[in-house]
């Protein structure tokens, strides 16, 4: 039994894409360089896992060729379990101009004809959820087509019917969605969640804090407010409210599955909602200092944040 497929491990389901990034100022207008990135918000929180210790595992669609095999080395090289599927298509790809405050950051995405559009609930593989506690997925792989919606939505039942716990992040893109149709699209995978995470922008759009209790009344609802930090609803009512750490670096993008990933291992591992919620917070503030989309950090990096040291001074 691999590292990946241990009884405490996390599947994650959704699509990789080649991120072509702008070096920070130039605009995609006058752009001259690019550095090739492997993103994806659901490979990013298996990523994060596998740097703590859990065990994770990765299920998505690849093309052959050059750079389905490009993305596989990267999952690889992560210690994620790769479960994908070879299938006919293109890797999807984004173009990204990530800026400081106050210049709004661009994305120009390029995710049709993909090979994990092509995906359907007939791909479903019962042995996936062998060993399994969690599955996560977002909101971004159910619209993305109908296969891939389909596909998750059957997981996620899968995953109930079989006791795996089911974890959602809402991670509402506008570029691919409306906000309008925000709960028709996500409202069915959130009934089903355990777990779910959501940017207070992104609640807005199901109503807050009570609409997503109507939708699910048993649901742990964790919310976060970037700088102002975050707080966890439970189901009986209880809020708890964790302030932020201060971090600064180039690490932006990324935060929220460092902080979902985070949540998750302090969660499996027996701590209550308070302990878990301070642990993902000194998660995402170790992303903020890290470039690329995942977290590069170790259990021992995330103990020296939580307890309280601040300075930068190097280990000699």
């Amino acid at each position: 039994m691999t590292a990946s497929s241990t009884p405490d491990s996390v599947l994650t389901f959704g699509e990789v894409l080649l991120k072509l990034r702008l070096p920070q100022g130039d605009r995609l207008e006058s752009m001259a360089a690019l550095h090739a990135e492997c993103a994806g918000s659901e490979l990013n929180v298996a990523a994060t896992l596998r740097a703590l210790g859990r065990g994770a595992a990765w299920i998505s669609a690849l093309p052959s060729g050059p750079l389905g095999d490009w993305a596989r080395a990267y999952v690889n090289r992560l210690g994620v379990d790769d479960l994908t599927l070879t299938r006919p298509g293109r890797l999807a790809s984004y173009l990204i101009e990530d800026h400081l405050a106050p210049r709004r950051s661009r994305a120009v995405y390029d995710r049709e004809h993909t090979a994990f559009r092509t995906l359907q609930e007939t791909d479903f593989d019962p042995a996936w959820l062998t060993g399994r506690a969690v599955v996560h997925t977002c909101g971004i792989s159910l619209v993305l087509g109908d296969g891939p919606r389909a596909l998750a939505l059957h997981l996620l039942r899968a995953a109930r019917d079989a006791g795996v716990r089911v974890s959602l992040d809402v991670n509402h893109r506008r570029l691919l969605l409306a906000d309008d149709r925000a709960i028709s699209m996500y409202g069915e995978a959130l009934a089903l969640a355990d777990i779910i995470f959501t940017a207070m922008r992104d609640a807005s759009l199901l109503g807050g804090v009570p609409g997503l209790r109507a939708l699910n009344t048993q649901a742990l609802i964790v919310v976060t407010h970037g700088a102002r930090g975050s707080e966890a609803h439970l189901p009986g009512g209880e809020v708890i409210c964790q302030p932020a750490f201060a971090a600064s670096g180039p690490g932006r993008i990324g935060r929220g599955d460092a902080f979902a990933g985070g949540f998750l291992h302090a969660w499996l591992g027996g701590a209550a909602p308070a302990e878990a919620l301070r642990y993902a917070t000194a998660c995402a503030a170790l992303k903020t200092t890290l470039s690329g989309d995942h977290l590069q950090a170790t259990p021992a990096d995330v103990q020296f944040v939580l307890a309280g040291h601040d300075d930068a001074e190097p280990v000699r």
